[in-house]
């Protein structure tokens, strides 16, 4: 957190720091204009004090101008200070961006792979060096910065004498700032040479392995393809001795069967020799039937298999086959189910919006119905204030042409006095009613008096010659102006309907329009800006010229006047003698012999105001050159935003003529897809009829329903018979316990009686013999 708010709380007081050193210059430059301008006037003045106490003001006032010149050195060195101050720090923290490692390396370059192995640990310590490092930098600015105002030390001037501050050099901290960045970066490129042949020196221990490893694999790779060769080698040649021993079975198979052969050929052998012998052939030909019957077998039973296994397969590709056609007789009739669903919601999502489209059509008009009577309204009641204006107008403008007629007849002589003296009490109110409407009302008299010559309508020449009633409006121009502000409404509201209609068509278009309308009104107010602050300082660049050519001049006047002193006293003297008196004579006897050598001051400000003037027509040169450069680019943009004005009307006509054109596409293709949709539909339905009557006919169903009446009935006699015999053996469980029950109970009643019968006659026994 503390990492992450540094930069913020940096750039306040830096902001801060920069509006104070701004307010201190600013107050520092009056200061030193205000010290020069009394110089001069101190030094040019053409009257002397009327006090006895010149002496001591022209000390106190030299002492004001020296502590001044001590402040704006202080003030200058201080800035100097804090300039390099940040520069250098800028520098430090580019260096520390450079290498971040480096504060941690610089403090503990021993322990740093025990203490920040974790990358957290690293990041924690950085951020506490650099608040460390703006602590040090603020507490740093702190200590260069003044403490006291430039009046707090005048006064303390004038009261303990004259007490100069004493400011730190500037050129020590900057020597050892310097050495201090010069050996950090000489310790930053030893770091990161190590650094370098370390990761270098990883690199290569990492490929040697690397190349270990991969030997390593292709050996066993190796060994593996020599065992799999060697295996292969064996099996061959258990394969070949498997072979070789078969041929020598059956080559000594065919010699015994040979030897058998010549065995049996004839040979005098006695009768019972030769029964046994025909008894052992007629077996070995059993033998060898019953083989080859085995053989034929084994034959047959491979073949069967065979084809079993073929069959097996076809009929399992059929089953598949059948599968398949069953599932996509389904998808299909799945399909057309989805595609009627989907036609009925689309009809029902087109209804829907003909009703909304319908019913903010019906809101737009209602809008604008009475938009218009609230504008009929409105231009109903200013038409009736307009006229009750000009009746008044009109009326007042009757009364004045009596009042003209009547003071006219008045100057020749034809009405009475007794008409005279009432005539005024009657024009009194009216020019006061005259005066009030002229006020409120403002009319013209050039729109009034139209009937008069040319002659008395004349236009004002010069400014003082304009009065409120040339500034006032006319009856024209007010009816010009609400028919203009009328037409401007009535346009707006049009506008407003047009766009209220047409919003969910060129939205984006629009937006596009506003943006690049206020992008442009602001590229128009920004370049007013620079023409204001153009204009703020050539005016300021103006005034300075104006004050050095006043001063160069009045330079020049008091360089002239010795010359006219020296050449005839008397001359001078004689008009000014009775003018002035006695006790300023001599004030400018020696003003005029002070003025003889000219003051070094004078000539700083002649150079300054010379330096002024070759640095005024610099920059006039420089901004007649920018003015030509930006007429240029103005000239050129307003090229370019023409083209672009133009391509962008031809762009938009040739998107309207594409929408027009895929709009008719989309209509053509609704259409389509919607006959094809009705197409598919119908024959979905006939396929759906056909396979319901062919497949899915009535005899199934019925099978079915007679299947199922069937098992219902045989469930529910199942379900009668099991609740039968569940009811009946509980009952029978329950009347055995009960039984069960009342004859335990019965035996127990009568144990009970026996004993108690016992029991009393033991009891008479007992009483009898007592007696």
């Amino acid at each position: 957190m503390a990492s992450s708010g540094q930069p913020f709380r940096l750039k306040g007081l830096l902001s801060n720091k920069a509006s104070v050193k701004k307010k201190d210059t600013d107050q520092w430059r009056k200061r030193v204009l205000k010290a020069s301008e009394f110089a001069v006037s101190e030094v040019f003045s053409h009257k002397k004090t009327h006090s006895g106490n010149s002496r001591l003001a022209a000390p106190l006032q030299s002492l004001d101008q020296f502590t001044d010149h001590d402040d704006a050195y202080s003030e200058a060195q201080a800035l100097l200070g804090d300039w390099l101050g940040t520069k250098l720090r800028l520098e430090l923290e580019m260096d520390d961006e450079d290498d971040p490692r480096n504060t941690a390396e610089n403090t503990q370059p021993a322990a740093f792979a025990h203490n920040y192995s974790n990358f957290d640990d690293l990041y924690a310590h950085l951020a506490e060096e650099e608040e460390q490092s703006v602590v040090n930098s603020f507490l740093q600015n702190l200590t260069e910065q003044e403490l006291l105002d430039s009046r707090m030390v005048e006064e303390l001037s004038l009261s303990d004498g004259e007490i100069r501050k004493k400011f730190i050099n500037p050129v020590v901290t900057m020597e050892a700032r310097h050495q201090q960045v010069r050996e950090n970066r000489l310790r930053r490129d030893a770091e990161r040479k190590k650094q370098l042949m370390e990761k270098e020196a990883r690199k290569e221990a990492k490929r040697r392995e690397w190349e270990e490893e991969m030997k390593k694999k292709q050996e066993e790779c190796r060994e593996e393809k020599m065992v799999q060769k060697e295996m292969m080698k064996l099996r061959r040649q258990m394969e070949e001795r498997r072979g070789l021993e078969r041929r020598v079975r059956q080559r000594g198979r065919e010699q015994e069967v040979q030897k058998e052969v010549r065995s049996a050929q004839p040979i005098p052998i006695p009768p019972t020799k030769q029964k046994h012998l025909k008894e052992s052939h007629q077996q070995l030909e059993q033998n060898i039937q019953t083989l080859i019957h085995m053989s034929k077998l084994k034959c047959l039973h491979r073949h069967f298999s065979g084809w079993h296994s073929v069959v097996l397969d076809k009929k399992l590709c059929m089953d598949k086959v059948v599968a398949l056609c069953n599932w996509r007789r389904r998808l299909k009739a799945w399909q057309a189910w989805r595609s009627l669903v989907w036609a009925a919601h689309r009809q029902r999502e087109v209804a829907r919006t003909e009703e909304a489209l319908r019913k903010e059509n019906r809101q737009t008009q209602l809008a604008a119905e009475s938009d218009r009577r609230r504008l009929l309204r409105r231009c109903l009641g200013e038409w009736q204030l307009w006229c009750r204006t000009e009746k008044a107008r009109r009326e007042l403008f009757a009364r004045q042409q009596e009042t003209k007629e009547k003071m006219a007849a008045v100057s020749v002589g034809k009405l009475t006095v007794a008409e005279n003296s009432a005539d005024p009490l009657k024009t009194a109110p009216l020019e006061e009613m005259g005066h009030h409407l002229s006020d409120t009302y403002a009319p013209d008299p050039l729109a009034v008096h139209q009937d008069k010559p040319s002659g008395t309508d004349f236009l004002p020449s010069q400014p003082w010659q304009v009065t409120r009633r040339h500034v006032a409006p006319t009856a024209a121009e007010l009816l010009e102006a609400r028919r203009i502000a009328e037409s401007g409404v009535l346009a707006s509201k049009t506008r407003t309907v047009s766009s209220s209609a047409g919003r969910f068509e060129n939205r984006h278009a629009v937006q596009q329009q506003i943006i690049m309308q206020q992008r442009k009104l602001l590229k128009e107010q920004q370049e007013q800006i620079t023409r204001l602050k153009e204009k703020q300082s050539m005016m300021g660049l103006e005034l300075e010229m104006e004050k050095t050519s006043q001063l160069t001049q009045l330079s020049v006047l008091r360089g002239s006047r010795p010359m006219s002193c020296s050449v005839d006293p008397k001359e001078q003297r004689a008009p000014t003698a009775p003018a002035e008196p006695d006790s300023q004579k001599e004030p400018s006897r020696k003003a005029v012999s002070r003025q003889t050598c000219p003051h070094p001051i004078i000539t700083a400000m002649e150079a300054r105001a010379r330096r002024r003037a070759e640095q005024r027509k610099e920059i006039e040169e420089l901004k007649r050159k920018k003015e030509e450069t930006k007429l240029a680019e103005m000239k050129a943009a307003e090229e370019q935003r023409q083209r672009e004005e133009e391509e962008e009307k031809r762009q938009a006509a040739e998107r309207k003529m594409e929408e027009k054109r895929l709009e008719r596409q989309r209509e053509e293709e609704k259409q389509r897809q919607r006959e094809r949709y009705q197409e598919l539909m119908r024959l979905a339905h006939q396929h759906y009829n056909t396979t319901l009557l062919s497949r899915r006919g009535l005899v199934p169903w019925k099978r079915l329903i007679q299947l199922k009446q069937a098992s219902v009935e045989l469930a529910e006699n199942y379900h009668r018979l099991n609740v039968l015999k569940r009811c009946i053996l509980g009952w029978q469980q329950h009347t055995r316990e009960s039984v069960s029950e009342k004859e335990a109970r019965a035996d127990r009643f009568y144990q009970r009686f026996l004993l108690q019968r016992s029991l009393n006659c033991w009891k008479i026994v007992c009483t009898h013999t007592h007696t």
